[in-house]
Parts: structure tokens; sequence; C-alpha cells
């Protein structure tokens, strides 16, 4: 017996996303995640801009990850001018980097996940009745 789970939307992830299982003779065989975005067209922003523009515009793109999109723009702008870093600086883009995952997994956790685990509908809800939950995703 061949059993499909399909699930076309999910929330609380970064994008959208949805997920299809197949499970035969109780057996799960097959799993596919797809996290998918709608084009933005944030490119349109920087026609006939000033190429030293482009990291702070890029920044604006997520909220949640903003030194991602920033430093795509750097390496775009150093990729076309053959600038080679030095060793240091790419330790520091690399913390950099770092902290910003740990920011976006604290949040994630608190904000998104937090709610579902312990009953309530979203961040709003959990922080009237758990105020401490919802401030330390935030301190």
């Amino acid at each position: 017996m061949t059993r499909r789970i399909e699930v076309g939307s999910i929330g609380r992830v970064e994008g959208e996303g949805a997920l299809d299982l197949t499970v035969e003779n109780g057996a799960l065989t097959s799993v596919r995640l797809d996290i998918f975005e709608a084009p933005r067209y944030f490119e349109a922003l920087l026609v006939g801009r000033d190429h030293r523009e482009a990291p702070d515009l890029t920044a604006r793109i997520c909220g949640i990850c903003p030194a991602a999109y920033q430093m795509s723009a750097v390496h775009a702008l150093e990729a076309g001018t053959d600038t080679i870093l030095p060793p240091t600086l790419r330790a520091l883009r690399r913390l950099l980097y770092c902290g910003e995952w740990i920011e976006s997994h604290a949040l994630h956790l608190h904000l998104l996940h937090a709610p579902d685990f312990l009953g309530y509908q979203d961040a709003i809800q959990l922080a009237g009745d758990l105020p401490d939950v919802v401030k330390q995703a935030l301190e």
C-alpha cells in the first residue's frame, strides 16, 4: 500500500514551503521539502544607481538576514574589480555571518517555533502569557 502526503504550504519558515512525503508499506520512501520565494525584483532598485550604493540597498531585502544580502553585493563588486581580500578580512566577514546565523536562529526559535511548542497561535499571544520567553528573543 502506498500513501502520499502533500502539504502545499508550510508556514513559519523563512520564505514559503511545501512538503511531499511517500510512504510504502509503512516505510517512508520519499521526502521532498521545497522552500521557495517569489521573485522580489530588487535588482530594479539598483538600475541607474552608483555601484557603491548596492551593498546598502541590498541589505534591506531581508530584515532577518541583511548581512547575507549586503555581502552578496560586496562580493559581486569585488569580483567585478578583481579585488582579493586578505585572510584577516575574510575571517572578520565569517564572524559577521556567524553572528547573523545565531541571531536568525534565536529569533526563529523564540518567535516562530516557541508559540507552536507552547500551544499559542503566534508570538503576540505568547507574549501576553509568557512575556519573558518573547523578551529573551529580543535581548
